[in-house]
């Protein structure tokens, strides 16, 4: 494995959400704030509205709950997260899961090959995220049991890749420490990273095989995860988020650029239980125009 040096910036960035239920302002005098996904770390840093902070989607939602945080606005991957907090969410985009590596390691080749067999050797560095943290780590851990079923050996794969922070495994790929990396699409589109498309069957990306993914379930921390398609979703919290959440929500074009999928039927917001409501108007307007100048 290549070692070269590389500056790990921190995460200042700008989300945000769209809502049914607003709140004032819990900062008057500051600018909006919002909690994001790290999978939205560098989409979200271009959209304006909002000063954003990137966790793992587990992570964030527990700063809210814990009273460590109070946005006015969250971008999750998991809409159940979101709806737990805020009561409701609008679903804005999807992702697949996928094996990105480093081109430069001496062990590209084989990775490019064969990834099964590669990633299951010890002399290869494989990066996954903490699944108690964010929904990467358990998606990444469904995906191999599903992919364990058609004769990856999965056990040898989880056994042989380190834990990582979301918003630090490219950065730890791109600095040498990392052979290959279980990651969203987007995050290897936002990296400039080669990456492999896995099967539809087990990279948690076609609505059409849902009950396929739900056949794979995870324990994490007590409880019982089930595989389904990736969405992410997002709520405004005060008013202060709605720009934000324009500019996020509203804007598929720079999603898709971005590595995202984004259904034509989306943004659709729901409600507790997963049922469709009426769109607010505005989740269906442009984005707010400083927001796309700023890019």
């Amino acid at each position: 494995m290549r070692r070269r040096t590389l500056l790990l910036s921190g995460c200042g960035l700008a989300a945000g959400a769209v809502g049914v239920r607003v709140t004032e302002s819990r900062n008057e005098g500051g600018r909006a704030t919002a909690l994001v996904a790290g999978s939205l770390q560098t989409v979200a840093g271009e959209v304006d509205g909002a000063t954003a902070e990137a966790h793992g989607s587990l992570a964030a939602a527990e700063l809210v709950r814990s009273g460590a945080r109070d946005p006015d606005a969250l971008a999750l991957a998991a809409p159940g997260l979101v709806t737990d907090l805020a009561g409701w969410h609008a679903a804005f985009a999807t992702n697949a899961l996928t094996v990105v590596y480093d081109p430069e390691s001496e062990y590209a080749p084989v990775v490019r090959d064969d990834w099964r067999a590669a990633l299951a050797r010890e002399a290869v560095s494989v990066g996954r995220t903490d699944p108690a943290r964010d929904p990467l780590g358990y998606r990444t851990l469904l995906a191999l049991e599903l992919a364990g079923r058609e004769g990856a050996p999965a056990e040898a794969i989880r056994g042989n890749a380190e834990v990582f922070p979301e918003t630090q495994l490219l950065r730890a790929l791109e600095a040498g420490g990392l052979d290959a990396a279980f990651a969203y699409r987007n995050m290897a589109v936002a990296h400039d990273l080669p990456h492999l498309d896995l099967s539809p069957r087990f990279d948690l990306s076609d609505p059409a095989l849902a009950d396929h993914y739900r056949s794979a379930a995870v324990t994490v921390g007590g409880e019982t995860i089930r595989g389904e398609p990736i969405e992410y979703g997002a709520a405004y919290l005060t008013d202060r988020g709605r720009a934000f959440h324009r500019n996020l929500v509203g804007d598929a074009e720079r999603l898709r650029e971005y590595g995202f999928g984004v259904p034509d039927e989306f943004p659709v917001v729901r409600g507790r239980g997963g049922e469709s409501t009426v769109s607010d108007a505005h989740l269906a307007e442009p984005p707010v125009e400083h927001g796309r100048d700023n890019r």
